[in-house]
């Protein structure tokens, strides 16, 4: 038992390394949704991370989101709209909550694209299954129409550039067990059809993903899910389509902040995140905004996801005033069995609020580190005023969405 926890943890620490190893790589930032096709779409759901995530393009367009799209309208003739939820660091354990409150309802078909992460973490089979079954009863409970779902495997380990060595080859023992597992729950859904994987189709310049490599592997999902589609629709011909409703922003300023984000944030958030980063000694100094059920990442010293779950993040729980501490999350009852935070490897967190002009919390300034710290390695006062000075940009952007006041 010991050695087995000793083993995941090495494992752990070895994908915690691989992961920032590939932080110089692009990956697709921006809106997580790609339409292929003129007049009603059949609206379909990508959840995972991997090769889902978008390594290797700048797009989501490019990437397995627009890739699906193009080829699910191809295979079934009719307009396609697919989103994407997920990110590289979420996990099975924490499907669920990227969901969060997303209406289901509207879509026709759920694509699940996950696994690499656990298998090379060397997640317990046990709780793989466990996971596995409750996304996908979540996601079950949530559809209309018994709408169809689809779940791939996962890919050849070795096929990952980062993923060699000893760890790689026990990695690639726990996905297989763990693509079997997938075939026996697959086999017991309503519902549901399991897609196996192929390793990828990789252009020697291109190791990490290309288009080549998304068309590949859109053309496997889709030729498993588009007749399930085709048989959906027919199914549900006479009843009242479901529709898909666009996001709303609670904060005006939310669109601007985030369009900035691509860039890593506006200049004088670049500027303060920076900054911070270096005055702190940090690995990571970021602004967030806290809208809907997620947190989203508005300016960053290095590269970080789009937005990740509020109910996952460190943020939550930054009062409304004042400043936050963590020294160590392993330690702390409210995050040692975060699935989020324990995978980022990041335990270390300090973090003060944002306000918009009503005074109303709606973001954070954050520090976060991969080793513990103490509390007083971090001066609050200061802390509180980088949160300030990233304040008045909150400020100066919700006033431009506002527009001229009128008397």
């Amino acid at each position: 038992m010991f050695t087995d926890f000793g083993i995941r943890g090495a494992a752990r620490l070895w994908y915690a390394k691989n992961l920032a190893a590939g932080g110089t790589f692009p990956y697709a930032r921006d809106e997580p949704t790609a339409r292929f096709g003129e007049g009603p779409a059949d609206h379909v759901l990508l959840i995972g991370n991997g090769p889902a995530h978008g390594w290797g393009v700048s797009s989501h367009r490019l990437a397995l989101c627009g890739q699906l799209a193009e080829a699910l309208a191809k295979a079934t003739e009719r307009a396609v709209q697919v989103d994407y939820v997920g990110a590289e660091l979420m996990s099975s354990a924490s499907a669920v909550a990227w969901l969060g409150d997303r209406d289901l309802s509207g879509y026709d078909a759920v694509v699940i694209v996950m696994g690499m992460n656990d298998a090379v973490r060397l997640t317990a089979v046990k709780a793989w299954e466990r996971n596995l079954q409750g996304l996908l009863e979540h996601v079950r409970s949530g559809l209309r129409h018994d709408a169809p779902i689809v779940v791939a495997g996962i890919q050849s380990v070795a096929t990952v550039p980062h993923y060699q060595g000893p760890i790689a080859l026990l990695g690639q023992r726990r996905a297989d067990a763990m693509n079997a597992s997938t075939v026996r729950i697959v086999a017991a859904t309503s519902g549901c059809a399991y897609a196996p994987l192929d390793a990828p189709e990789l252009e020697p310049d291109r190791p990490y993903g290309s288009v080549v490599t998304y068309r590949a592997w859109a053309d496997t999902l889709s030729a498993s899910t588009a007749p399930l589609l085709d048989e959906h629709r027919a199914r549900g011909s006479r009843r009242r389509r479901s529709k898909v409703e666009d996001r709303a922003w609670r904060w005006p300023a939310a669109p601007a902040l985030l369009d900035a984000a691509a860039e890593r944030g506006t200049p004088e958030l670049r500027r303060l995140v920076n900054a911070a980063k270096i005055e702190f000694g940090v690995t990571l100094a970021v602004v967030t905004l806290l809208e809907g059920d997620r947190m989203w990442f508005a300016a960053a010293s290095a590269d970080t996801p789009v937005a990740i779950p509020l109910a996952l993040s460190y943020d939550l729980h930054v009062p409304g005033e004042g400043a936050m501490i963590v020294p160590d999350a392993k330690e702390d009852d409210r995050f040692r069995d975060n699935p989020f935070i324990a995978q980022s490897h990041l335990p270390f967190y300090a973090g003060a609020s944002i306000h918009d002009l009503q005074g109303r919390k709606v973001g954070t300034f954050c520090l976060l580190a991969p080793q513990p710290r103490r509390a007083e390695s971090v001066r609050l006062a200061v802390l509180e005023k980088y949160a300030a000075e990233a304040e008045l940009e909150f400020h100066r952007l919700e006033s431009e969405a506002l527009g001229p006041v009128t008397i």
